[in-house]
């Protein structure tokens, strides 16, 4: 009867462990698809907001997205962009910035055109990501 009892324990700790193991991997899984639904919403929220902000803010010294022109690209700005259960932070890095389209090679030509570049790097796990948007407007 020890014997018997010592197998049916045994059994059972096998099954706790692969039962345990299974829900750790489904929610691994979940990881994945929460940071890329938070960085989605928040590209699509620097779309909007590129969309809507003033070609004259958008042209000027003080304008959220810094010229780089000259190739020198802003410092990233750390951002949370969510919480998971729990109510831990999401964090991710946004890099924003903008480039002169125009062509300067007409001088009778008066048009200003800016491409206005959002970029999100994030992690999953120990992996790093990039996501980005490029929004362009004329006037």
């Amino acid at each position: 009867m020890l014997v018997e009892a010592s197998i049916a324990l045994g059994a059972a700790t096998l099954l706790a462990l692969l039962m345990m193991k299974a829900t750790l991997l489904a929610i691994g899984g979940n990881d994945w698809t929460t940071m890329q639904t938070l960085t989605d919403a928040l590209l699509t929220r620097e779309t909007a907001m590129a969309n809507r902000v003033p070609f004259a803010e958008i042209a000027s010294g003080t304008s959220m997205w810094p010229d780089a022109s000259g190739g020198v690209v802003g410092a990233p700005v750390t951002i949370q962009i969510g919480k998971i259960m729990g109510g831990a932070p999401v964090t991710a890095k946004l890099i924003r910035y903008r480039v002169n389209q125009a062509n300067t090679s007409e001088p009778d030509v008066t048009l200003a055109v800016w491409r206005l570049h959002s970029v999100v790097q994030y992690n999953v796990g120990s992996n790093q990501y990039v996501k980005s948007s490029s929004t362009l407007r004329a006037q």
